[in-house]
């Protein structure tokens, strides 16, 4: 497929996911936790915001723009991304399940990191079969 004709769903899909993962993490991560930090001050109780601090929204958001525009290094960056997010989320995952807390913020936590495992193991599989063929760099004659 020409890097000029229309979009593979799989690449709309894919930056859809991103965008929902996004809105999802920094819901999760900082804007819950800064409101009931709030919520909690205006009853009279003083609380820390239990913020997640990170820079994941950023690289999913660049991931999203890559591919959108299928940029010549969009493959490759969304192995890398893919593969790390693997890797560090099921590690996460496996220490949480060691001696999981079932508070709010612990689950609230774990969901999102069950989407994010899901996601990114769906889209390593994805560009290692069809986004190959749609985004590899080609080679030159």
């Amino acid at each position: 497929m020409s890097r000029t004709g229309a979009r593979p769903g799989w690449i709309v899909a894919t930056v859809a996911g991103l965008g929902v993962m996004i809105v999802w993490t920094l819901l999760v991560k900082y804007l819950v936790p800064l409101h009931w930090s709030w919520a909690e001050r205006l009853a009279g109780r003083t609380a820390a915001a239990p913020v997640m601090w990170d820079l994941w929204p950023l690289a999913h958001g660049a991931l999203a723009a890559a591919l959108w525009r299928r940029t010549r290094w969009a493959w490759r960056f969304g192995g890398v991304v893919a593969a790390v997010e693997v890797a560090v989320v099921a590690s996460k995952l496996a220490l949480f399940l060691r001696a999981p807390e079932l508070d709010f913020w612990h689950l609230l936590w774990f969901t999102n990191k069950l989407y994010v495992l899901a996601f990114f193991a769906c889209l390593l599989s994805v560009l290692l079969g069809p986004g190959r063929r749609a985004l590899a760099p080609e080679v030159e004659a």
